[in-house]
């Protein structure tokens, strides 16, 4: 309890039988709370309650308009025991897409991959913003499997934030954005993958797209479908307008976005010229007295010394060693985020990953949405 804020009414709850009872009582009674996953940490309701919903909006001054993703057991493995337990509606389905979905399930549940299915009336439409679909997944922190077997309920669970701010992946982070507003947050330690699920879509024909890049690589769905794989659907994100209803979570244009200005910058950071950045921070109508720079790889000597030149005081992060370690880039992307957000500086200048390779796609798409172009 140490680490509690002073603000904070939250109890951190131990996964021990009665900290996961404490928890299957308060879900059952329609309240709601923190719960760790693999990807982050979820504000967690029934999903069969519209009170329960009700409270996750309001609790992360989430717009109604942006669906939910429902979390289920490891139990409900295939696309007829989701529609037995009356999550799914399975008369809506064709035969192709229920094989591909059974496929998916098998070969990525539990795990961070979220299918989109066609909803039960059971579920509430304030999960899904009155769409007729809904995100479907089942995380795989044993933390969480073991809250979703014992409650018996499908968990509405998105990210335990203020909407549109930095995803969290300790509980800390929860008591520090949420503590005001929850009872309770399972303590699950940090979260392993660090960045949000996948979210695929099927087609009647059984061909996947993706809506959402995240912690299912879309190389690995490449290669375990084969031609069956469209690849990421970029025409559903970034709506123009916010009445908009998105297909998905986590498809508006600002999004896990830091409190501080965070410039992205309009290139290669180790091709960027020292008046490039200038005029980049020039436009910005920043007082800049310290720059924090996140690069996708450790920045070259010489890129170091242009960033010197330009400002009083420079501190250097980055996310990965190489290309080949887009998993260490995703599961640090959102603790830097926070330390960057925390520290004295008062402009973040980001470089865009540029590899197709892994979780890079992942960790650009969460970029833009936390950055604004220069």
């Amino acid at each position: 309890m140490s680490n509690t804020p002073i603000h904070s009414k939250t109890k951190i709850l131990n996964a021990t039988p009665e900290g996961i009872k404490i928890a299957v009582k308060t879900l059952s009674a329609g309240g709601v709370i923190g719960i760790p996953t693999e990807t982050v940490y979820g504000l967690a309701g029934n999903a069969l309650n519209d009170e329960a919903v009700a409270k996750i909006f309001f609790s992360k001054s989430r717009p109604s308009f942006d669906p939910l993703i429902v979390h289920v057991s490891s139990d409900l493995n295939s696309s007829k025991k989701l529609a037995k337990a009356e999550i799914i509606d399975l008369k809506q389905m064709t035969r192709l897409q229920i094989a591909t979905c059974d496929k998916l399930i098998t070969n990525f549940w539990p795990g961070p991959l979220t299918i989109i299915f066609p909803k039960h009336s059971n579920i509430s439409d304030l999960v899904t913003s009155s769409l007729s679909t809904v995100g479907i997944r089942s995380p795989a922190h044993p933390v969480a499997q073991e809250l979703l077997k014992q409650s018996g309920l499908p968990l509405a669970a998105p990210s335990a934030n203020i909407f549109g701010r930095i995803s969290p992946t300790k509980s800390e982070h929860v008591l520090s954005e949420l503590g005001e507003h929850l009872d309770y947050c399972l303590e699950g330690g940090e979260c392993s993958v660090g960045l949000e699920s996948t979210i695929c879509s099927i087609n009647q024909s059984g061909e996947v797209s993706i809506l959402r890049p995240g912690g299912v690589a879309a190389d690995a769905l490449e290669r375990f479908l084969g031609h069956a794989f469209i690849g990421i659907d970029s025409s559903l994100g970034l709506p123009a307008i916010a009445g908009h209803v998105p297909m998905a979570p986590g498809l508006l244009e600002s999004h896990y976005a830091p409190k501080k200005t965070m410039l992205r910058l309009p290139q290669n950071m180790t091709d960027i010229s020292a008046e490039a950045i200038s005029t980049l921070v020039a436009d910005s109508f920043l007082k800049v007295q310290k720059v924090s720079v996140l690069s996708t790889y450790l920045l070259s000597a010489t890129t170091h010394a242009k960033l010197f030149n330009l400002f009083r005081e420079v501190d250097f992060h980055f996310l990965a060693e190489d290309e080949n370690d887009s998993l260490t880039g995703a599961h640090i992307l959102f603790s830097k985020l926070r330390e960057l957000d925390a520290n004295r500086a008062t402009l973040i200048l980001c470089e865009l990953p540029t590899s197709s390779k892994g979780l890079w796609p992942a960790i650009r798409d969460r970029l833009t949405r936390a950055s604004k172009q220069a």
